[in-house]
């Protein structure tokens, strides 16, 4: 088969929506697919790579797109695909590279000016900021949702709003710390907690945060990462800590350039997947510079450019909310 843009755009919307494979079984089930030939990785991108291939191979896409719609009757990428809806999906990104959006100087400075090299403490206290990184499951009737979050002192979890937007979803979603790979290879027991969203819990949908109180003390043995009003220049580094498509915690750390920053936003070419909403983006100081919360064309605010990008909530619009809300 070949991957247009338009299938592409369903597999990531898919993978989105549901990320663990044990969800997919009812649905492929229901539009006859006999999900037993498919190879079901934890990766969810790849997942539903597979799960397109195979279906469009044996007939079948049109049969699993029907039953997609039936249960999300409002997502617009699998209306499009299935009225055969031209839209836009921006230019061809074969035929650009990452580079394109970037200044001639920015990348002499990737290769000149301005050294890469860091203090191999570096690398220590990204271990020691991964600490509190925290990965972050809704079970529902229908599905798991998979989210990344943060830990802050006094046991406060922070999060996109779209991953946790109300205090009914907190009560219904579990944290998990130290859900990744040891050295060795092997996977560590993660440790698991309740949110307690009566004992403390605000929200803000234009700023797309949340912040809830953990049950427990997770601050105990899982620390937490401290918020400082910061500012973030073009041709920055950042690094984000995630939980990618709910799976083991993983960090990006190449080609990791800001390239748009103001007081609500900040845009940068590290890598992200569906899953690492709510993660932390650090700078090279290991301070958290923003909130982790969506990707892909995004139009550079002031301008009329779309870009590929992936974008985060500049932290001071978080700790100015926390403050409002006194928690």
């Amino acid at each position: 088969m070949t991957w247009s843009k338009q299938l592409c755009q369903l597999r990531d919307a898919l993978s989105m929506m549901i990320p663990f494979r044990e969800d997919t079984l009812s649905y492929l089930t229901e539009a006859g697919i006999n999900w037993r030939n498919v190879a079901m990785p934890n990766n969810a991108l790849t997942l539903w790579h597979n799960i397109i291939s195979y279906a469009d191979e044996n007939g079948q896409l049109t049969d699993l797109v029907r039953v997609m719609v039936e249960s999300f009757p409002q997502n617009p990428y699998l209306i499009s695909y299935r009225d055969n809806i031209h839209y836009s999906l921006g230019p061809d990104l074969a035929s650009l590279g990452w580079r394109s959006p970037v200044e001639k100087e920015a990348l002499e400075k990737l290769t000149g000016s301005t050294s890469t090299l860091l203090p191999i403490q570096f690398l220590q206290k990204g271990v020691q900021k991964a600490r509190s990184v925290a990965r972050i499951l809704i079970r529902r009737e229908k599905g798991t949702e998979a989210g990344t979050g943060f830990l802050l002192p006094n046991n406060l979890l922070i999060t996109n709003h779209h991953v946790i937007g109300d205090a009914a979803t907190a009560g219904i979603a579990s944290i998990q710390f130290n859900y990744e790979q040891s050295l060795n290879g092997t996977t560590i027991t993660p440790v698991e907690f309740a949110l307690d969203p009566a004992s403390g819990f605000a929200t803000s949908e234009a700023s797309d945060w949340t912040a809830v109180r953990i049950m427990g003390d997770a601050n105990k043995d899982f620390g937490a990462l401290t918020l400082e009003p910061v500012q973030v220049s073009r041709n920055e580094f950042v690094n984000i800590i995630q939980h990618p498509g709910g799976q083991f915690k993983q960090i990006a750390m190449y080609h990791n350039m800001v390239t748009y920053a103001d007081s609500d936003v900040v845009q940068y070419l590290t890598d992200t997947e569906p899953g690492s909403s709510g993660s932390p983006v650090f700078n090279s100081e290991w301070k958290v510079v923003a909130l982790h919360h969506s990707g892909g064309m995004l139009r550079e605010p002031g301008t009329s450019k779309n870009l590929v990008r992936n974008e985060g909530i500049h932290i001071n619009q978080v700790i100015e909310g926390i403050r409002q809300y006194q928690l």
